[in-house]
């Protein structure tokens, strides 16, 4: 498959490629110039060198005589290098009596400079040329700077275009990476430049996939295997208080037992939900139906009212994992509630959101982002006594993020504290 930097990394490319030329050719231009103005020849102006060099031939043809002229001519044009010759005045023809005496540049049909003067001393018209066209012959030397520049140009892009092209492959596999950690990346064969740090990338990414493999396995592995001794214990538990006066005691033993259980069943819902291949499984939801199924679930304590309301219309969402969001949240709130929790499930055009609010202590302003973690705790009423474990509102903040949404403490208007899930519609559903 042929990678072809895009997006960002197209950018970079063009970023990095235009510094790159740009500085290089303006340091070349630069030094060009300063070379050409330290090798520049001190050069006559064209109409000094001209009138000396009429001046010289005249004289040259002056001194000698007049049936030598034209012999002389032909040698002072072999000396010179241009063409020399002498023609009569009376073939001289002039538009105003001003040009006599003065030297004057005529062109030809191939735009070829020749400069003619009178001479009294000669009793003739002196013209010398046409000059030889210099330029013609180094006209390639024109094609130069453009090749320079030119050739900065491609060698700078082959350099360049392979070493982007394994940045945007390093950072693609480490998108991946990050979105599915189960999958191995494969960039050592594939770099070129970067060859060496692709290897180190694909090690290091080795390493961590078997460490999180190994971390899931070992929390899998213990939650299924406490679970076995622990319904050994229950049943144990069971047989010796039918036989026993022991009642209390064994009683307290098995609320513990019953403890443990609800932290592995916790663990494992959170594990499961953290799994990159886990994905919301859209449904329209049918919001008051669904609301009384999950709710009349929850245990209540002694004293404690329930009350909820729910959208005539369907709500998009999973209902499945919504359940286990909701499920916890209000385990959650039971927990701290003095006599009421409410719960409402809203949609709009836009989105839908899922509510629970209890008149519990409420939960601290600092403290409205560190609930959300695994295994966080607060100090103050919200803590270690009540019995919780830490994971439930974890849990409830992983199903928000799995329908794109996010979940946020406020404070109640029934005066505790209130947990809202709120995730955008789908494409389809919008």
């Amino acid at each position: 498959m042929k990678l072809v930097p895009r997006g960002p990394h197209g950018q970079l490319l063009f970023r990095t490629y235009l510094i790159l030329v740009g500085g290089l050719a303006a340091t070349a231009a630069l030094l060009d110039y300063g070379f050409g103005r330290l090798q520049a020849p001190a050069e006559l102006e064209p109409n000094a060198w001209v009138e000396s060099t009429l001046t010289l031939v005249e004289a040259r043809l002056a001194a000698a005589d007049a049936d030598a002229r034209d012999d002389l001519a032909r040698a002072l044009e072999r000396e010179l290098g241009l063409p020399v010759r002498l023609l009569p005045l009376d073939h001289v023809i002039r538009e105003d009596d001003d040009a006599a005496g003065r030297t004057q540049e005529i062109f030809d049909d191939a735009g070829r400079a020749s400069y003619f003067r009178e001479s009294e001393r000669l009793n003739a018209a002196l013209h010398v040329g046409p000059l030889p066209d210099e330029h013609a012959d180094a006209q390639w030397l024109d094609f130069v700077p453009p090749l320079f520049y030119l050739a900065i140009f491609v060698l700078v892009g082959l350099w360049l275009w392979p070493l982007i092209r394994d940045v945007d492959l390093l950072t693609h596999a480490a998108r991946e990476f990050a979105r599915d950690a189960r999958r191995p990346t494969a960039t050592h064969d594939k770099a070129t430049i970067l060859r060496d740090l692709a290897a180190s990338f694909d090690e290091m990414s080795a390493r961590i996939r078997g460490l999180i493999q190994a971390q899931k396995d070992l929390t899998s592995a213990i939650s299924h295997e406490i679970r076995t001794p622990l319904a050994r214990i229950k049943f144990a538990l069971a047989v010796i208080a039918s036989k026993a006066p022991i009642e209390e005691d064994l009683r307290a033993i098995e609320e513990d037992v019953r403890e443990v259980d609800r932290l592995i069943g916790a663990m494992l819902d959170f594990a499961r939900l953290d799994r990159p291949d886990v994905r919301a499984r859209w449904q329209a939801t049918a919001g008051d139906a669904w609301l009384e199924r999950v709710a009349g679930k929850a245990l209540l304590k002694e004293g404690q009212t329930l009350r909820h309301s729910a959208p005539d219309e369907p709500v998009p969402m999973d209902p499945d994992l919504m359940a286990v969001a909701l499920s916890n949240l209000l385990v959650n709130a039971s927990r701290y509630a003095k006599t009421t929790l409410a719960v409402e499930l809203g949609t709009d055009g836009e989105g839908s959101w899922l509510a629970v609010e209890d008149d519990g202590p409420g939960i601290p302003e600092e403290a409205r982002e560190t609930v959300f973690k695994a295994f966080a705790r607060l100090d103050d009423s919200r803590s270690r006594g009540t019995g919780g474990y830490g994971l439930g509102l974890a849990i409830v903040a992983r199903v928000a993020a799995l329908h794109g949404g996010r979940a946020r403490a406020e404070s109640s208007s029934l005066g505790g504290a209130r947990i809202v899930l709120s995730w955008p519609h789908p494409p389809a559903a919008r």
